[in-house]
């Protein structure tokens, strides 16, 4: 996918801010906010998706906004955000945990929750939208950890952050084809580190190996047509209502998962030139079977047809 470029300054001053709202919802999920004094307003937004991960950079003066349910019923999809702070002040709030970030900092938190953020002053920040299911997979609980603050201030820590500095940027040279390099061990960095700031899960540790290990299954089966929740837990020796629960545990369902996942392998294979397969090929080879209803979550999920997808890696 090729970079998208947004800046305020293409707006009359008089409209800059409300140009903003709309920048904003379009590149990180539905936020409503305050109203300005002044509708002047800089920012500017880098985005770009690498292996099913969204990608924003962004520089905005201060505002406030938040989400609630509406917000959260208009959002397509169910995503971890990760939250970056280049440069700037802001203040955040998801639950119960509410902090100041500062340069350096970053923050995971839940696209299913209410949250509020509040910008103090100019501020430089790189975000990242993670599938849910994708962040489940390294993190187990994940939901457990939103609004997780990881500071900068220690030597782990500071790895992570510095790999952050510099995906910034760098992201939007990244050939798609060596993306999934990229990204698969920066997330699992990401949750490393995350995972220092919380005690143990007081879940079912049985559970998350029942779902880690179901979830290889499905990773190593992604092209059969023919894979259901019935015939995964048959392979794995549990009830229906057993499998159900282990992925409901952590904030996901089967089909979700699934789905996401080879939408994943679809989106790697059609930004790599199609590997010399046509885009129905592609789609058939990852378990679909259907191409309206393949074209449908392919948008919801990345935004973008698949079509638009090719087109902008030739």
């Amino acid at each position: 996918m090729m970079t998208e470029n947004w800046s305020s300054s293409a707006h009359r001053a008089t409209a800059q801010f409300e140009a903003w709202r709309h920048a904003l919802n379009n590149s990180h999920l539905e936020w409503r906010l305050d109203a300005p004094t002044d509708p002047a307003f800089g920012a500017r937004i880098r985005q770009r998706t690498l292996d099913g991960v969204r990608i924003i950079e962004c520089r905005c003066d201060p505002c406030t906004g938040w989400r609630r349910r509406p917000e959260l019923r208009r959002t397509e999809g169910a995503w971890f955000g990760i939250l970056f702070e280049l440069s700037g002040r802001e203040v955040i709030r998801q639950g119960d945990r509410e902090a100041v970030l500062k340069a350096g900092d970053f923050v995971l938190w839940d696209s299913e929750r209410e949250m509020e953020f509040r910008v103090l002053k100019p501020l430089h920040k790189l975000s990242l939208l993670i599938p849910k299911a994708r962040m489940n997979l390294l993190l187990g609980d994940a939901e457990r950890h939103a609004g997780t603050v990881v500071p900068s201030s220690g030597r782990t820590e500071g790895i992570s952050a510095e790999a952050l500095r510099r995906l910034a940027r760098d992201f939007t040279e990244i050939d798609a084809d060596g993306a999934h390099a990229v990204i698969e061990p920066l997330l699992s960095l990401l949750s490393a580190t995350i995972m220092t700031r919380c005690p143990p899960s007081r879940g079912s540790a049985s559970h998350l190996d029942s779902f880690r290990s179901i979830c290889r299954h499905i990773e190593c089966n992604l092209g059969d047509g023919g894979l259901t929740p019935a015939s995964v837990a048959a392979a794995h020796g549990v009830s229906l209502r057993y499998l159900h629960l282990v992925f409901a545990e952590q904030g996901t369902t089967f089909g979700r998962f699934l789905r996401q996942r080879r939408l994943a392998c679809c989106y790697r294979e059609i930004a790599d030139a199609g590997q010399g397969r046509t885009i129905t090929e592609i789609a058939f080879r990852w378990g679909f079977n259907d191409m309206a209803h393949f074209s449908r979550v392919f948008r919801a999920e990345f935004r973008m047809s698949p079509r638009e997808l090719a087109q902008g890696a030739k």
